[in-house]
């Protein structure tokens, strides 16, 4: 009996235990959600969040049609410069485009003269077949032949850079002159001591060389053979210049 009593107070000792230690543990528990409900309630009351933080930091759509403060507008200054800026360069552009291409330089127009004084011998022949009185043969006359004596100064048509000189077979010595416009003038019939050299600059009435002898023309008085060449071909001397 005594054994049994003992063991009867031991588990009402128990049961007495565990009920306290439940109300302890059930009081613990109410306190920690009542404190945590306080920490809420004031962190609530003390940082409201606004409706642009709910937002992710953007504005409403109802703040997007309202006047905003605070923000600047451009001037209309600067407006008006950048479309006067606009303006010039589209016109600075417009008036490079229109401005008229660069013209050709034209050729200089020359003043040719005889480059002796004399009697005309034969007159330039026009295409036309003439009867060679030295070889008795039928051609072309494309110069003209001007009497001279021999060793008379012979000058230079008009202002050029002599560009040939040569000893040829049938005219003897020959000089070529070409010209500010492109033509050449050329003098057959030269003494061999020139005074002139191929790449001289000459002016116009220059000592070039004297008059001497030309073979093909030999039958005929001592004489210049002198000749015209333009673009198309041998020109007639006396045509152009004025004779």
């Amino acid at each position: 009996m005594a054994g049994k009593g003992f063991y009867v107070a031991l588990t009402f000792c128990l049961i007495g235990a565990g009920a306290a230690a439940w109300a302890a543990v059930d009081r613990t528990i109410d306190s920690i959600d009542q404190n945590n409900k306080a920490i809420l309630d004031r962190a609530s009351s003390s940082l409201p969040l606004s409706s642009s933080e709910s937002n992710w930091g953007f504005p409403s759509l109802e703040e997007a049609d309202k006047p905003q403060s605070g923000v600047s507008k451009p001037s209309a200054s600067s407006s008006s410069a950048d479309t006067s800026s606009s303006s010039s360069e589209a016109s600075s552009e417009s008036s490079s485009s229109s401005e008229p291409s660069e013209q050709p330089v034209q050729s200089p127009v020359l003043d040719f003269v005889l480059p002796v004084q004399g009697e005309i011998l034969t007159s330039f022949s026009q295409g036309e077949l003439v009867k060679d009185v030295t070889l008795g043969e039928w051609r072309t006359h494309d110069g003209v032949d001007i009497k001279a004596d021999k060793g008379a100064e012979v000058f230079a048509a008009a202002a050029g850079s002599v560009t040939k000189v040569a000893q040829d077979t049938l005219w003897g010595q020959v000089v070529e002159i070409t010209h500010g416009d492109g033509s050449i003038s050329r003098y057959c019939g030269l003494a061999k001591d020139l005074a002139v050299k191929e790449g001289d600059l000459v002016n116009a009435g220059q000592t070039i060389g004297q008059v001497d002898s030309i073979p093909t023309e030999i039958s005929l008085p001592t004489h210049i053979h002198f000749e015209l060449i333009g673009s198309d071909g041998n020109l007639d001397p006396l045509a152009i210049i004025g004779r």
